[in-house]
């Protein structure tokens, strides 16, 4: 009986593994595309930084993460975990707050948009108090709009709300 639990057991860690290098590959080719994409968009314009600068190094940041991530699993043979680890629910609360992110980028807009992620990201995540979170999102939000639209003239999306 406990050679049946055991070979159980052994083959949810193997398929952990391949879960989890299916899901590190997906990331890797998803940077690439980024990469890919963002190439295509001027890197540099006669004022500063152009619209490709910014999803380019992201896209190369992500493709970096990717690999380490595949190289680690590679590396550490047969000592996959479990597939809930601890901090497994906080990454899928990131993701829905980025998913809502974007949806809601037509009614905020860029600046608000993402001063909101900021705030209600460190809430959520960090426990923060609700002061902290509001100043945190004015802060990035003015923030944004500044260097953005202001120093570095590069038009953002306004939504709805025009800011």
């Amino acid at each position: 009986m406990r050679e049946g639990w055991v070979g159980r057991e052994v083959c949810w860690r193997i398929g952990m593994r391949i879960a989890d290098l299916i899901g590190g590959v997906i990331v890797l080719l998803l940077g690439l595309v980024v990469v890919y994409f963002s190439s295509q968009l001027e890197y540099y314009s006669e004022f500063g930084p152009g619209p490709g600068f910014l999803p380019l190094w992201v896209g190369i940041c992500i493709t970096i993460c990717a690999i380490a991530l595949i190289v680690n699993l590679l590396r550490k043979h047969g000592k996959a975990g479990a597939f809930f680890k601890p901090k497994t629910k906080e990454g899928l609360k990131i993701l829905l707050l980025i998913i809502a992110t974007f949806l809601l980028l037509p009614v905020f807009g860029f600046s608000i948009g993402f001063g909101l992620f900021a705030g209600v990201t460190m809430r959520v995540m960090g426990k923060h108090r609700w002061i902290g979170c509001t100043l945190t999102a004015t802060g990035i939000a003015i923030g944004i709009r500044f260097v953005f639209a202001q120093w570095l003239s590069i038009p953002l999306p306004t939504g709805i709300i025009g800011w």
